[in-house]
């Protein structure tokens, strides 16, 4: 029973295949292609990243920004879950 579903499937894809006439592609409406297992897309060339300063900087201000950043972060977290305000160790 099975066979026979999956043969009459396959014959209607191949009566659909048959009947296909393409339109003729247009500017308005470009032909699709069919994907190709394995093909890539062009890539275009990958900017060069900036240069890293192997100098931190000053550590009173590199220790200022990182509070400032966890005190920004506690901050958002208190306003999106105040029933949550204790789970994180305050004295981070």
């Amino acid at each position: 029973m099975v066979r026979a579903l999956v043969e009459a499937f396959q014959d209607g894809v191949r009566r659909a295949e048959d009947d296909v006439t393409p339109a003729p592609p247009t500017p308005e409406r470009p032909r699709l292609s069919r994907r190709v297992p394995g093909a890539n897309l062009a890539v275009s060339p990958v900017p060069p990243a900036p240069p890293t300063s192997s100098d931190p900087g000053d550590p009173v201000e590199v220790r200022n920004r990182i509070i400032e950043f966890e005190a920004g972060v506690a901050r958002a977290l208190r306003e999106v879950s105040p029933d949550r305000r204790y789970e994180e160790d305050p004295s981070r």
